[in-house]
């Protein structure tokens, strides 16, 4: 049996930033969200609202997806959840599922 590596297998290659300037990555990012069920978490960890087990696994899920389709996790899991500032930015302005009203 012939085995073939993975289209994601880049060794050597860093993540793609979510602020790379591409057309795609709007695109990416709105499907990456929905796959990961996340929307609602990220609305709250934007919005600066308080965080529950939930939310950690649905950022779990998202960051997972991310590193899967070779985008840099959007979530930092460190301590405290955190997002960068212009991830944000980025986001709320590109993925309607989670745009800040």
């Amino acid at each position: 049996m012939q085995m073939f590596e993975s289209s994601n297998y880049r060794p050597g290659e860093p993540l793609r930033s979510w602020l790379n300037g591409e057309e795609v990555t709007r695109y990416d990012a709105e499907l990456i969200v929905q796959k990961s069920g996340s929307a609602d978490s990220l609305r709250k960890l934007f919005s600066g609202g308080s965080l529950d087990d939930a939310d950690l696994i649905a950022f779990g899920r998202l960051n997972s997806w991310c590193v899967l389709q070779w985008y840099e996790p959007i979530v930092i899991l460190v301590s405290k959840p955190t997002a960068a500032a212009k991830v944000v930015k980025f986001l709320s302005e590109n993925v309607r599922s989670i745009a800040m009203e």
